[in-house]
């Protein structure tokens, strides 16, 4: 994939997931002005999740604020979003909810939710 979009043309970086596609795995790819930069792939978990945006967007600025460098903070906050999601909880029919905390608890098994 090529990107030419303008914020890479002012030394900016762009970070484009892969969650929406129809893969086993989730591709996520960060470019910077001379391309990608890393991309990383992640085992799709079964069920919608709310939440999954914002979790990873706080995880990165986290990471960031922590003093990591792009690359390092991207995959970190990946780490940490992919293990709220196998955490996650569904409180009714809807979508399951990232589970922020799992690694506050001990989990029965993984991907259900459970303490």
């Amino acid at each position: 994939m090529s990107l030419t979009l303008p914020a890479l043309r002012r030394n900016c970086s762009v970070w484009a997931t892969g969650t929406h596609e129809n893969t086993p795995q989730v591709v996520n790819t960060l470019y910077g002005p001379e391309g990608v930069v890393r991309s990383d792939s992640w085992e799709r978990l079964p069920g919608s999740y709310h939440g999954s945006g914002c979790t990873l967007a706080a995880a990165i600025a986290a990471t960031l604020a922590n003093g990591l460098e792009l690359p390092e903070a991207v995959r970190e906050a990946q780490e940490y979003t992919w293990q709220t999601l196998n955490a996650g909880f569904r409180p009714g029919m809807g979508q399951y909810i990232p589970d922020r905390f799992f690694w506050a608890r001990e989990m029965d098994e993984p991907g259900t939710g459970k303490a």
